[in-house]
């Protein structure tokens, strides 16, 4: 009796380290182990381009411009493989498989998960967000070829209007063969690559967002300045602001912040933030309260009273020194030696006709009698003389004695000296339609190029039957008149 107890004891005590065993065995199955690193897709990759494809659900007007673009140019980019994910180095900015490519303000990482060459990242905005965004990322990867696809939904409310897209992107890697790599490079370890903004150049572009704001009385806010340099990086460079016309209700103050009193009445401020000698212009619209809500409906601006664009303009590094210069947007090599070939010779041009005048002339003396007196050289003077007709320099046109500015283009009138000729003409701004004197390549105002006051004549859409007055003076002009003679202000039709 007692053996057969023993042996009872024993097949329990057995069956009891079996089931631990068991249960040791599953839990060491059912755990789940960090991914380890795949060294087989490290290397150099090539990218295509990064397409984009839009679809617009629920969009009333109080939604504002609709999204579009984000579409990204082919590249050349390093994988390296670290903890289970993939890093990219190579896209402007650091990219890694735990993170959503989508950079939409607010939006974080909310769920991961990796496996086989396998990575799904979701990232959403706050729940107290106004604006709603969930942006699903995966990423698969074989030997050679890494495919992207993200996909991103947005929803938000504004003064009771639905506002819904969609968005998808995609794009490939395909592996770089070794053979493309020189022997040199592929023997030596990559290149630490230093940060992209490690080293600063100089201002090279001034942006100031919003370029219009609406303002109701008692209101404050600061405008959004950014200086960059060539390759994108901010510089320590603060603009100045400073308020173009007087105003009792309104303070600018240092870094672009603007207080609107609480007694302002409607009416408009025009700003000018400037580096150097460069600036660009924004505007305060000044609103009451019903105005103010009748904007937002047009759909010009915002929820928070802000239009979409920003006032930007490009600066020449000479201009924050002691020389002052123009600088050309955007103009290649090859650009700029047509305008300084075309320059070359409109100056050739004038320094021969101003020379055949001067020999004429000294010929007209030598055949004059001895007691005739030499004709005194002719000046150019900044105020009108009596009695002397005035013309333009930019497009050749007349005008009568006293006229101080162009009726076409807003220039500055010279007397039109006798026995005297001009040299080339000069040209117009196709945006802003000012003229400029001869010599002067791009407008200061809008950075544009000019044209030839010929050619912009031909291309200028006149209104008839629609007479014109001056904002400042309120003197009337003909229909196809765009600036006061007197006072060289902007024309405006008569109401």
């Amino acid at each position: 009796m007692m053996g057969a107890h023993t042996r009872t004891s024993r097949a329990v005590r057995s069956g009891s380290r079996c089931v631990r065993i068991f249960v040791s065995a599953l839990a060491l199955v059912l755990t789940p182990t960090p991914a380890q690193a795949d060294e087989g897709l490290e290397g150099r990759w090539s990218a295509t381009p990064l397409r984009s494809i839009w679809n617009i659900g629920d969009w009333g007007p109080a939604c504002g411009p609709r999204p579009s673009g984000g579409d990204e140019p082919s590249a050349s980019v390093v994988v390296s493989s670290r903890g289970g994910e993939l890093h990219f180095e190579g896209f402007g900015r650091p990219y890694s498989t735990r993170e959503c490519w989508e950079q939409y303000p607010g939006l974080g990482p909310t769920s991961h998960s990796n496996g086989a060459r396998s990575w799904r990242t979701v990232c959403k905005t706050p729940p107290g967000d106004s604006r709603q965004a969930t942006v699903v990322t995966t990423i698969t990867a074989t030997d050679d070829r890494i495919a992207f696809d993200e996909t991103g939904q947005y929803q938000f409310v504004i003064r009771g209007q639905n506002c819904t897209a969609s968005v998808r992107r995609t794009r490939t890697f395909t592996r770089v063969p070794a053979e493309a790599t020189p022997p040199s490079a592929s023997s030596a370890p990559p290149p630490v690559q230093q940060p992209r903004c490690a080293r600063v150049g100089l201002p090279e572009r001034l942006e100031v967002r919003p370029k219009r704001k609406l303002m109701r009385p008692g209101e404050t806010f600061t405008f959004r300045a950014t200086v960059v340099d060539a390759s994108g990086c901010p510089v320590k460079v603060a603009p100045v602001f400073r308020a173009l016309e007087r105003s009792a209700h309104v303070v600018v103050e240092r870094g672009g912040r603007v207080r609107v009193a609480e007694d302002a009445p409607e009416s408009e401020v025009r700003l000018r933030a400037s580096v150097g000698d460069r600036w660009v212009d924004v505007l305060v619209e000044i609103a009451s309260k019903e105005r103010y809500e009748a904007l937002l409906e047009k759909g010009e601006f915002d929820a928070q009273g802000e239009s979409a664009d920003a006032a930007v303009t490009r600066i020449a590094s000479s201009s924050l020194g002691a020389r002052s210069s123009v600088a050309l947007d955007d103009t290649t090599p090859r650009r700029t030696r047509v305008v300084a070939i075309i320059g070359a010779l409109s100056l050739a041009s004038g320094l021969i006709g101003l020379w055949l005048v001067r020999r004429a002339r000294k010929r007209a003396q030598r055949r004059a009698p001895v007691a005739t007196a030499p004709l005194p050289e002719p000046k150019v003077e900044s105020k009108p003389r009596e009695g002397l007709p005035r013309v333009c320099p930019t497009c050749r046109e007349e005008y009568p004695p006293g006229t101080r500015f162009c009726a076409s283009d807003g220039n500055r009138l010279v007397d039109l000296v006798p026995a005297t000729t001009f040299g080339p003409q000069g040209g117009i701004c196709p945006v802003c339609e000012q003229g400029y004197d001869p010599g002067v390549a791009t407008c200061p105002r809008d950075g544009e190029p000019l044209v030839p006051a010929a050619v912009f004549a031909q291309g200028r859409r006149r209104k008839r039957g629609v007479r014109k007055i001056c904002p400042l003076c309120g003197v009337q002009f003909a229909p196809d008149s765009q600036f006061c003679g007197n006072c060289g202000a902007a024309l405006v039709p008569v109401n």
